[in-house]
């Protein structure tokens, strides 16, 4: 792939020189799956779902995915560019398609034997990596050769794209930083402590409501809640959770605030019994503002650099199409 390139862009709509018939099922049948003839070269509905798991597998999907409709515009573009090269002698040769699979593998982390059984494990063979990447290698070297006093930008470019990026940057912090979920909250820590309890039998009730007062008295904090508990029978200790204060019952948020970290109130009617709760500690928590690094000057010179590549690669495109000849064997896939 040419310096001047990052990914190639996807394919758009290649113009329709044969005429398109509605196909029926035996017709469909009888054409084995394929879907378009592009300069003679037979585009299958298996060849469309190859690229589309080759683009996923060597992160070259992009954003929003790809329609089958539009990974065949990519595999009849494969012919364009590989006309063009050949126009041109400007093909790379097999030697120089193994290297670049060497860097496709290197770059994702796996030898070229990885990377050719990762594709082969998903019905991918290693000729349609080499197709992928023959077209994209010839039409870079082809629009790098041909249009290289063009594919240079001025400092003013790059400094009128870099203020535009912080402009936008700053834009959406602010947006982020006025929403409500950014704004500190107080966290209280709490803790439930249970005397459990069956049936209603009002005697009962009162006695284990004394237990939980004895509890409450006994109780210095929520490392001594076990300590607490000793000499009353059946004392179930819950443990430590986090509330938003702000989200707590009103008449709670008072009784804890009133009663101070370390101490419990109650005792309340459960439905498992008779409760206390106990404010163990309270913390202020503030959501971290998001990082974001601004592009190096590098970067934001390659982006524009690639913007003006892709503009040229698809004028250049417009032009070649016309010199394909493409059948549509299938109405679905036909181009609007």
């Amino acid at each position: 792939m040419s310096p001047f390139r990052i990914m190639m862009a996807a394919a758009v709509a290649v113009p329709l020189v044969a005429g398109v018939a509605g196909t029926s099922a035996p017709a469909r049948a009888e054409t084995q799956g394929v879907v378009a003839v592009a300069n003679d070269q037979p585009i299958t509905e298996r060849d469309i779902t190859q690229r589309i798991t080759l683009l996923k597998i060597v992160g070259d999907l992009p954003p929003g995915g790809l329609t089958r409709k539009q990974a065949l515009k990519q595999l009849i573009d494969d012919q364009v560019k590989l006309l063009e090269a050949r126009r041109l002698m400007m093909v790379p040769s097999d030697a120089e398609i193994s290297e670049r699979i060497d860097r496709v593998a290197k770059g994702m982390k796996y030898t070229r034997q990885q990377l050719l059984k990762l594709l082969k494990d998903q019905g991918i063979s290693e000729a349609s990596l080499r197709s992928y990447l023959t077209a994209s290698t010839a039409f870079s070297r082809l629009i790098a050769a041909k249009y290289r006093e063009e594919i240079t930008v001025n400092p003013s470019d790059v400094d009128a794209r870099m203020a535009k990026i912080k402009s936008d940057v700053d834009t959406q912090m602010s947006k982020i930083m006025n929403d409500p979920r950014m704004k500190p909250i107080t966290v209280y820590s709490l803790m439930e402590i249970t005397l459990p309890l069956e049936g209603d039998d009002p005697m009962l009730l009162q006695s284990r409501a004394i237990e939980a007062q004895q509890f409450r008295q006994k109780f210095k904090g929520c490392g001594s809640a076990k300590a607490a508990a000793e000499g009353i029978f059946n004392v179930k200790v819950g443990k430590k959770f986090d509330a938003d204060a702000a989200k707590l019952p009103k008449q709670m948020k008072e009784a804890l605030d009133k009663a101070g970290e370390g101490r419990a109130v109650g005792p309340m009617r459960g439905k498992a019994g008779i409760q206390l709760v106990a404010l163990c500690g309270t913390r202020r928590i503030t959501p971290p503002k998001p990082d974001f690094k601004m592009p190096t000057r590098e970067q934001v010179e390659r982006l524009v650099i690639n913007e003006k590549y892709d503009k040229l690669e698809e004028n250049y495109l417009k032009t070649a199409r016309e010199k394909v000849y493409v059948e549509y064997r299938d109405s679905e896939y036909a181009q609007q």
